[in-house]
């Protein structure tokens, strides 16, 4: 992921060099190839490169048109055959990614966001109607900020140039937090009150001082896809799928694919080898890496992760629990600009850094996205299908699904009809008093009044916005694919590493395939992921095509807090998340006294990461704007307790 950020001043202001000098030195360590910036009056852009495609060696950004437009692209662009031979004339002897991206918008205008697929982040300032776009792909692979006032507009691909300029208050914004905590959605805020995110599939326009918001992409209701057999389905999949893997195995170098040995991680593997076989793929080779919880069994897939491993014929890298505990290191307060669970996991990323440089590999595929994209609203869930049948008042074949799903989960007819069928459909209100379901209860240790002034307890149960689809399985899909969302925008791999992320299973034209086909095509009672199964009967390795359940890192996790149980004291002796009122101190402890005595609750990671923002966030306050980097990461570094093995 290559980096870009700029300066608008409104009422015709120049940007100052040095403005936007502050603005490139935040961007720097995120972009180690080449650099460039374009200061043109009351406008300002810097950009610095990360090349992962042969293309990109090729560009020079800012790219600037003769007419005057200023375009930074971080981005794949995965349809830019059909974009070459649409726009042939405009792109003579430059097709480079941001050249068929200038093109685009000299001959769509505003709308060609729209035409682009692909991974991607932009800013774009079209000289001629004194406009700025920023955009950001239907996905938020790529990050996108911005902080505006009265005066101007600043925007950057990370959040760190921006909370280290001067002028900008860092206000933590409860709100966020509260999504945060309550997994709820957060696509549109950051951790600080005056900073803002572009939201994924939208586009920010700014002219003069005046700010609009548009949609550009989203699911769209009414495209339906209808065939009569269920190898016509496979075959469209199988083909979308083969397709989302071979455009991020675009790289002029070697491509590395997370292997945890579920059936999302080991299909991008399979069919990448299959790919590269085939001579489509612009990298040389592929390989694997798997995270090993050697030291405890019940999170330990080695088991199948070798299997995927002889079916390739050869060993991928083994990043084990034993040498990357979990808890032992954080980052430091200069590295740290969000609450992010991945600090948990610091040893586990450097680990991962150091492997892929020494390979020179820079892009990592995942398997992200694949459980909220296949498993259609719900991983062996009968409320999407019984919904439907309900809302479409089908009482006989709402009776036959009721027996099947009966049969299949082992529970009573009747209270799987009024469990998964009635409850889910009803209010709010009443699903809240209703709904005894383990996850959706907060956990005891946020604080109750935060929890009443942001109405947590009905966040889980609440969605604003489904695109105007009708149908519970067609909301189901929609909400779990925001999820997806939420979880690939935050982008963790980004601040840790030189690591360019991609994530087949949020390819454009299939997230448009899955909202489109019947739910029984993605779940079935005897059968989850029905057909993805189905489709990759013959690329799968068959330990892999019949497993039903996957194992989880519980285990890891509780071991980890028992075993750093004396530093995780001190970390919150003098807690923050306290002092906000986010979060009650004393029921915290005790949940993580029950976890170190194996009691399940994985949440408990979340108030670690919580906890090191805002020590992190106190620190940076008190410190003056525009430290140097290495200066900052020196002097802040003992404001975080370090846990150390």
């Amino acid at each position: 992921m290559s980096a870009l950020g700029g300066i608008l001043n409104f009422e015709s202001k120049p940007v100052e060099r040095h403005e936007l000098a502050a603005l490139e030195h935040g961007l720097a360590p995120h972009g180690p190839d080449n650099s460039g910036e374009s200061l043109r009056g009351c406008v300002g852009m810097t950009y610095r490169a990360f090349h992962t495609t042969k293309e990109s060696w090729n560009e020079s950004q800012p790219l600037v048109s003769r007419q005057g437009q200023i375009l930074c692209w971080d981005g794949r662009l995965d349809n830019r055959d059909d974009l070459i031979r649409i726009l042939r004339a405009e792109i003579v002897g430059n097709h480079t990614d941001v050249a068929i991206v200038m093109a685009a918008y000299r001959r769509w205008g505003p709308t060609f966001l729209a035409q682009l697929i692909g991974d991607f982040a932009l800013s774009l300032w079209d000289e001629n109607t004194r406009i700025l776009l920023l955009g950001r792909d239907h996905a938020g692979s790529r990050p996108l900020f911005y902080h505006i006032d009265r005066n101007k507009i600043i925007w950057s691909s990370d959040l760190g140039p921006l909370v280290d300029l001067e002028g900008i208050e860092l206000t933590p914004d409860d709100k966020y937090v509260a999504r945060f905590l309550s997994h709820s959605l957060t696509l549109d805020l950051t951790p600080y009150k005056l900073i803002h995110a572009v939201v994924p599939g939208h586009s920010v326009a700014v002219q003069n001082d005046h700010l609009r918001t548009h949609r550009f992409w989203r699911p769209n209701p009414s495209f339906k896809i209808r065939y009569k057999t269920d190898s016509e389905y496979e075959e469209h999949f199988r083909h979308l799928f083969r397709e989302a893997v071979r455009c991020r195995m675009r790289s002029d170098g070697p491509i590395w694919a997370s292997l945890s040995g579920g059936l999302d991680s080991s299909a991008i593997v399979c069919v990448a080898d299959e790919v590269l076989k085939s001579g489509e793929a612009q990298t040389i080779k592929v390989e694997t890496v798997s995270y090993v919880y050697d030291q405890s069994t019940s999170s330990d897939e080695r088991n199948f992760i070798s299997c995927v491993e002889q079916k390739r014929g050869r060993l991928g890298h083994h990043v084990r629990e034993s040498e990357c505990p979990l808890l032992t290191e954080f980052p430091d307060a200069s590295e740290i600009f969000y609450p992010d669970g991945g600090d948990c996991f610091n040893t586990r990323y450097k680990a991962l850094a150091e492997a892929m440089s020494a390979d020179r590999a820079r892009v990592l595929l995942t398997g992200h996205g694949g459980d909220e994209m296949l498993s259609g609203g719900g991983i062996g869930d009968p409320y999407p299908e019984l919904g439907d049948l309900i809302f479409q008042r089908r009482p006989l074949k709402l009776h036959r699904a009721l027996c099947n799903w009966s049969e299949a989960l082992k529970k009573p007819y009747s209270k799987l009809f009024w469990q998964s069928g009635i409850v889910p459909l009803l209010p709010t209100n009443l699903r809240r008093l209703l709904d005894k379901r383990p996850y959706r209860k907060l956990p005891v240790w946020f604080d109750k009044e935060f929890v009443r002034r942001f109405r947590l307890k009905e966040a889980n149960l609440s969605f604003d916005d489904t695109f105007g689809f009708t149908l519970p399985s067609e909301r189901g899909q929609v909400i779990w694919y925001l999820f997806a969302v939420q979880l690939i925008s935050r982008t963790q791999y980004r601040q840790r590493s030189f690591i360019e992320v991609a994530h087949p299973y949020l390819h454009r034209p299939l997230v448009e395939f899955f909202h489109a086909i019947p739910h029984d095509q993605k779940i079935r009672p005897t059968e989850t992921r029905s057909l993805m199964r189905r489709a990759l009967r013959e690329t799968l390795p068959e330990k892999i095509f019949n497993r039903r359940t996957k194992r989880g890192p519980d285990e890891a996790y509780l071991r980890a807090i028992a075993r750093e149980w004396t530093q995780i004291e001190k970390l919150f002796l003098d807690a923050r998340v306290g002092a906000y009122g986010y979060i009650d101190v004393k029921n915290l402890m005790m949940a993580f006294e029950r976890a170190r005595h194996g009691c399940q609750d994985s949440t408990l990671l979340a108030a670690i990461s919580l906890e090191l923002w805002l020590r992190a966030l106190e620190c940076r306050v008190s410190k003056p704007k525009k430290i140097a980097a290495t200066e900052l990461s020196v002097s802040s570094a003992a404001a975080i307790p370090q846990l150390v093995a």
